[in-house]
């Protein structure tokens, strides 16, 4: 099993599993997320979910990152949405470089024009420490004490074998989560 240390931050990602896949399926998606350049970016590794009045059957999931190679460093929000809330169809709007180049990623322009259109979501993008959501704050705290210890050094990469072993006992606890989920629902 050959595993990405690129795959393995999509794992360890609270996305369900269908947004998993399509990340997987869609290389210029998972390529437009920030979350997955760990030498630039610290992921928070939560997200928090919202609707656009302009859109309500779409599913906004805004995903956070800590931009810590600023000079100013910044928390910085991306939004996924998914489509009809239906988890087949998944559309990132980021700071895109490639400018149509995927009907699934689009700039964050874009977003504010459709989404945000009367207002929502503004300054949203580029957040302080104080702009985060209450429960992402915790998580901001130890992006900013990890920045710290990076600070003057760079990032190593885990050995193949790290990521594989890791990957395998992420993969088991996500299906050790579905099957509780299924026998409360089944209840």
């Amino acid at each position: 099993m050959k595993i990405t240390f690129e795959e393995l931050i999509i794992e360890l990602m609270p996305f369900s599993p269908e947004l998993v896949d399509w990340c997987k399926t869609h290389p210029e998606f998972m390529g437009a997320l920030k979350n997955i350049y760990a030498e630039k970016f610290i992921s928070l590794g939560g997200i928090v979910t919202s609707y656009s009045p302009n859109y309500p059957n779409d599913e906004v999931i805004g995903v956070y990152t800590y931009d810590y190679k600023r000079k100013n460093p910044v928390f910085k929000q991306d939004f996924i949405i998914n489509k009809g809330k239906q988890n087949q169809e998944f559309i990132l709007f980021t700071r895109n470089f490639k400018n149509g180049s995927s009907k699934y990623v689009k700039d964050i322009h874009e977003f504010y024009d459709t989404y945000g259109k009367g207002e929502f979501y503004i300054n949203s993008h580029h957040l302080s420490f104080e702009e985060l959501p209450d429960k992402i704050k915790p998580r901001g705290l130890d992006a900013i004490k990890l920045a710290n210890k990076l600070k003057g050094s760079s990032l190593i990469k885990p050995s193949q074998e790290l990521i594989e072993k890791i990957y395998l006992q992420v993969k088991s606890v996500k299906q050790g989560t579905w099957f509780v989920k299924q026998k409360l629902i089944e209840k």
